[in-house]
């Protein structure tokens, strides 16, 4: 390791291994269609059907990663987490119609038991890797949509806004923060954190790219 990656941030170094990715999710027709607001909307209750789902799920993670963490403060910051997850489900909802009962795609079940797994891992700080995702990568991508995307007439504003906005980043900040505290107290998991993150990474780019396609179980 050179003495400039020693002085980095392992969100830093995890980012810029997870860029290529990254740079990929903003090429998906899902993401540049509902930039420009020209996404079907079947196409986008899918994915909130499929969110809906993955987010119980995500919460429930948050909630073993809360029971897993013996600081009092940091539990208490992913029991939060777990509630403002299921907050932003039932805003978007109550904004675009609550989405009619569905199973799981199997790209959605395959991201929460990835989640699942990664939960139970018995290094809490790979644990705490596989959850950023879902809070960094949504992050980045609402900040560049917001950026470049259709204002005036577009009806996935609510949307675009809900993962742009000071309080989202704000928690972002904070499990980045956790992450980093935790890199820092074991050098030797750096790797390891950082390879779940870009799987965390790819996953995201594979929800997103089913949505698009309303993948459905061939058998």
């Amino acid at each position: 390791m050179n003495i400039l990656s020693k002085t980095l941030l392992w969100t830093d170094q995890a980012w810029k291994a997870a860029l290529p990715v990254y740079e990929k999710i903003l090429r998906l027709p899902f993401i540049t269609e509902l930039a420009a607001g020209t996404l079907g909307k079947d196409i986008f209750m899918y994915y909130i059907r499929q969110d809906s789902l993955y987010l119980k799920d995500y919460a429930r993670v948050m909630d073993i990663m809360a029971a897993r963490i013996s600081e009092p403060e940091l539990s208490a910051m992913f029991g939060r987490f777990a509630k403002e997850n299921i907050e932003a489900e039932k805003s978007l909802h109550a904004f675009f119609g609550e989405p009619l009962s569905c199973v799981q795609s199997p790209t959605c079940l395959f991201l929460s038991s990835h989640l699942y797994r990664q939960a139970a891992e018995p290094r809490l700080e790979v644990a705490l890797a596989s959850v950023l995702p879902c809070f960094l990568v949504y992050e980045r991508v609402g900040e560049h949509i917001l950026s470049a995307c259709v204002k005036e007439g577009n009806p996935y504003m609510k949307w675009i806004e809900t993962y742009s906005d000071d309080g989202f980043s704000a928690s972002v900040a904070e499990l980045s923060s956790i992450c980093n505290s935790f890199a820092e107290e074991n050098p030797a998991s750096r790797k390891d954190m950082t390879e779940a993150f870009v799987t965390g990474t790819k996953l995201e780019w594979m929800f997103w790219n089913s949505a698009y396609i309303m993948e459905e179980w061939k058998i």
